[in-house]
């Protein structure tokens, strides 16, 4: 019988809102020791507003057990490990984006969706934040995973959400038992000068047919 042993990369722990924490992680196949080293640093957001997550070394471990003889190891979306968004999930709200180089997404753009969330009475413990760079389901396995009654998604098609049907941006779509709204990239909305002023626009009036606002 042979091994397969798996190796957990950084990645970021965010404590936000009531102490819900949720942990996100990679799981990919290699052959490694029976032990790895992880370091992660969870400091505490104790603000309503989210204002920066840092992160510092701080080594502890974790025995993976011996896995079942194969004779490969992939790693596929289905393999997804559990807490693999960030949030808690609270109210089944997926909330997608598109970020490079982070787990989850960048610290402006954070500040700005809880911003966005608190206007809308929601909070961060209340959705699955996804970054489809790092996990990119489509809606069948969204639906598998954490079962969403809203699905919003910023700078994500419905193809690339694999949705047999096309929308126009700002406008909520009813279709499975789940309402979507699809938003551009979050980076259009930054700053206050005209164009992102309309984008936000846009957004706020469609998140108000979207949640009943």
């Amino acid at each position: 019988m042979s091994t397969v042993k798996t190796i957990l990369p950084d990645f970021v722990i965010a404590n936000l809102y009531g102490n819900n924490l949720v942990v996100g992680n990679d799981v990919v196949g290699r052959e490694r020791p029976k032990q790895i080293f992880v370091d992660k640093t969870v400091e505490p957001l104790v603000e309503k507003q989210v204002e920066n997550i840092t992160a510092a070394p701080v080594k502890q471990t974790a025995s993976i057990p011996e896995a079942q003889e194969t004779s490969s190891v992939q790693t596929s979306i289905s393999e997804t490990p559990k807490q693999w968004f960030l949030g808690n999930n609270g109210k089944q709200i997926a909330l997608m984006v598109k970020e490079e180089s982070v787990p989850y997404i960048n610290d402006k753009h954070l500040q700005f969706l809880s911003n966005v969330l608190s206007a809308c009475k929601l909070n961060l413990g209340d959705i699955a934040l996804v970054n489809y760079n790092n996990f990119p389901l489509g809606f069948e396995e969204l639906k598998t995973k954490s079962n969403p009654k809203i699905v919003l998604a910023f700078d994500l098609s419905t193809k690339e959400l694999k949705l047999p049907f096309t929308i126009p941006l700002y406008q909520v779509q009813d279709y499975a038992q789940c309402r979507f709204l699809f938003a551009p990239s979050l980076s259009k909305m930054e700053g206050d000068h005209a164009d992102a002023k309309s984008e936000k626009t846009k957004l706020w009036n469609s998140l108000k047919t979207l949640f009943g606002l």
